[in-house]
């Protein structure tokens, strides 16, 4: 069972990779630069993830224990790493600094897009077929976690786009 999630990270990495490594070749872009303030948001970004990991790590550990995670502890500090994950993307896209001065944002969010709904729908097609044993969720079901902290990812862009054009006008 679990070589399947092998073969399912590594084929969606493997999706990832080839995806860009092909738009990368197809056009030669300059890599992305951040200024100054975008360094200093970037360290910010960083120590808000850290305590957030912290401070959940602890929490969950503590809920874990008491059984009141609805999650195995394998799976708990998977979704600590990607709560830290999270918290750092969502910050740096709400001060504006993710995709740097010269960044894409429109082909990056497209595919964050596209790997958060194909992990959602393989995440809960998953707990659809085999259901939740002993009612928890495992390390099985990853994609589900993983799907979610890329749509929030998605969802900030989005919002931080209509703010700046409602800056704009």
């Amino acid at each position: 069972m679990y070589y399947e999630i092998g073969i399912g990270i590594g084929l969606a990495f493997a999706v990832f990779v080839l995806l860009v490594l092909v738009l990368n070749e197809k056009k030669k872009t300059k890599q992305v630069m951040y200024d100054e303030m975008q360094t200093a948001v970037r360290g910010r970004a960083y120590q808000y993830a850290t305590v957030t990991g912290v401070l959940s790590g602890i929490i969950t550990s503590f809920l874990l224990d008491w059984d009141a995670f609805p999650m195995d502890g394998s799976l708990a500090i998977i979704a600590v790493s990607f709560l830290m994950i999270t918290v750092y993307v969502v910050y740096m896209v709400m001060k504006g600094v993710y995709f740097g001065v010269s960044g894409k944002w429109k082909k990056w969010t497209l595919l964050i897009f596209i790997i958060g709904l194909c992990n959602l729908i393989t995440g809960i097609l998953r707990i659809a077929e085999d259901g939740l044993p002993e009612g928890k969720l495992t390390a099985t079901n990853i994609t589900v976690i993983m799907g979610v902290m890329f749509m929030v990812i998605v969802v900030a862009v989005i919002i931080q786009k209509l703010r700046e054009k409602r800056n704009e006008d």
